[in-house]
């Protein structure tokens, strides 16, 4: 555990693969008598509970006094949220993050995800006819969710506070409001103390990392606000102290802001680029697998994961080609095809 500023303390904790390796989970103690802040859980793994517990225990923070602040709805930032409020903390969340029980990236087992999935497949070009071998990958991931196995990307129930931008959250001698930070999802929140300056920006910008702007439902216009937020972000927090949830505190913001707005707007030229030689309609499988390199069918697991994330990355730029007139979207029997 780091003190990385006075009375907010940090937890680096570690995966097990699939895609994010570590997170870092910030903490914050109340004054005597007040309650707690833990920002996000971290993994849902024996070892990051442990390790949390350690924490908060040096902190001398019950968990019953303990607030957490869920930034959005990915497995490595609320994979022990279900096992922290059975024990009593209280949580919060943007409910925009329940909007869709199951994208191409994420799957909420308590969300309804079975209704959409094979609608949400389909749609990018994944069927059981035209697809089987990647279907079937699919369908072993059900299985083990259904068997109580698990699965990396799969998210836990729990209850939660609903919490909206500009709530205020009061802890040790912090004031934070929640500020919307769309892009990485559809919900996504972060924490800003105006006085102190300090951010906390979840996965919404990351020092030699490209956050995956992570949906697969169509006029969302998730890429186009991701945009608009990266503006915002360096307008607002061009001054601050900027703690993102994966590598080191942000040094160098607007070069980093910089470089993720371009490799999105080169990944979605080499689509529009594919899509006018292609010569013919394509679907977001197609397009992923053409502009990352990727196999048509997954090789090992960790193949599908990486194709898994391409394609929602695939689609982001596929719909800001389309809100700006750069493609063309038809829908056939549920599948959407894209052309110049």
């Amino acid at each position: 555990m780091i003190e990385r500023a006075p009375g907010i303390f940090e937890v680096k904790l570690y995966g097990t693969g699939g895609g994010v390796e570590e997170i870092r989970i910030f903490l914050i103690p109340g004054k005597p008598g007040e309650r707690s802040l833990m920002v996000d859980t971290g993994f849902a793994r024996t070892q990051c509970m442990d390790m949390l517990k350690e924490a908060l225990a040096k902190l001398k923070i019950e968990v019953t006094d303990l607030d957490i602040f869920l930034t959005h709805k990915h497995t490595d930032h609320c994979g022990l949220a279900s096992e922290f409020a059975a024990q009593g903390a209280r949580l919060f969340m943007n409910p925009q993050e329940d909007r869709h029980g199951y994208d191409c990236l994420h799957m909420d087992k308590s969300g309804g995800y079975l209704r959409s999935q094979i609608r949400v497949l389909r749609a990018v070009g994944v069927t059981q006819e035209l697809t089987p071998g990647i279907w079937e990958m699919f369908m072993e991931v059900n299985r083990r969710v259904a068997g109580d196995r698990g699965w990396y990307f799969e998210v836990r129930d729990f209850p939660y506070e609903p919490a909206a931008p500009g709530q205020i959250f009061s802890y040790g001698d912090y004031t934070f409001e929640a500020v919307l930070l769309k892009g990485h999802t559809y919900g996504q929140m972060g924490l800003y103390d105006r006085e102190k300056r300090i951010v906390f920006s979840a996965d919404q910008v990351i020092d030699g990392i490209v956050p995956i702007v992570a949906t697969s439902y169509p006029d969302e216009h998730l890429l186009k606000g991701y945009f608009a937020s990266l503006e915002y972000f360096k307008k607002e927090f061009h001054d601050c102290r900027i703690f993102p949830s994966h590598r080191e505190e942000l040094v160098r913001m607007r070069t980093t802001v910089e470089r993720i707005v371009f490799s999105y707007m080169d990944k979605a030229g080499l689509i529009q680029s594919l899509l006018k030689h292609g010569r013919r309609p394509m679907t977001v499988r197609e397009l992923a697998c053409l502009a990352y390199g990727m196999n048509e069918v997954p090789k090992d697991e960790e193949d599908f994961i990486k194709l898994k994330m391409v394609m929602t990355k695939t689609f982001s730029c596929l719909e800001y080609l389309y809100d700006s007139d750069l493609a063309v979207r038809t829908s056939k029997n549920g599948i959407l095809y894209w052309e110049e």
